[in-house]
């Protein structure tokens, strides 16, 4: 798997099922055991939310990591209605590395360019978004463009836009949608997106992927092809198809 996808490191989960909670456990335990060796003192670690995130979180093995920071990859503001994990994500990150992470306290996508540009502007979001650029250790998952992905049940987009979506992307990566070869595939839009650049996550030490179950695969191939981890973390069946 490493020499396929020039990979750094390679870790693959085996859940006890195929069902999706049991996987994201899976992936959960795995992701933590490999924080516990990775994270050094004084880094800075790179988070984005949702189902995969917070089961990481949930199974942060305590630490005496020194001046270690944590940072959102991208906008935490979500629907009301809608659960993101923001809140669940950040209270175990902060007591497993005994700091007060960064939220991003933005919409992830803004209505149109010109407000994004001017808001991010602002020193305390400007501040913020240059910490991500720092990242040491950045952790994120795929979105797919199934009709009830988390993406697309926060109301961002109407009807239209997610069946374009579904024709051109073959997933998300920070919320950024991508296609097969891991290229932008909605420039507007991306403009629209408050998250770290797809090209500044290949600048963190350990760029971790962490995704698993088969709706995932074709999302997970495109951030591979688009060389923007160096490290996966997956389970026994998608590694079988990834090869």
């Amino acid at each position: 798997m490493k020499k396929k996808y020039q990979l750094k490191d390679v870790i693959i989960s085996i859940p006890e099922s195929n069902e999706t909670a049991e996987i994201l456990s899976s992936l959960g335990k795995a992701t933590a055991r490999y924080l516990d060796k990775k994270v050094k003192d004084n880094d800075v670690i790179g988070v984005s939310w949702g189902k995969t995130l917070v089961s990481v979180a949930r199974q942060l093995i305590p630490n005496d990591r020194k001046n270690v920071q944590v940072v959102y990859l991208k906008g935490t503001v979500a629907n009301s209605t809608h659960n993101n994990y923001v809140v669940e994500v950040t209270k175990c990150f902060n007591k497993c590395y005994h700091t007060q992470a960064q939220i991003l306290p933005l919409p992830l996508i803004f209505e149109n360019k010109q407000i994004k540009e001017m808001v991010i502007k602002d020193k305390l979001i400007n501040e913020i978004l240059d910490t991500g650029k720092r990242t040491s250790v950045a952790l994120f998952t795929v979105e797919t463009t199934e009709q009830d992905a988390t993406l697309f049940e926060l109301g961002y987009f109407n009807d239209q836009q997610i069946k374009t979506l579904q024709e051109k992307a073959a997933g998300g990566l920070v919320s950024r949608f991508i296609d097969e070869r891991g290229k932008i595939v909605d420039d507007q839009l991306n403009d629209r997106t408050v998250a770290i650049a797809l090209d500044d996550l290949k600048q963190a030490r350990e760029s971790v992927l962490i995704a698993g179950g088969m709706n995932k695969l074709k999302a997970i191939k495109a951030a591979l092809s688009g060389k923007y981890a160096n490290v996966l973390v997956t389970d026994s069946l998608v590694a079988q198809h990834l090869l």
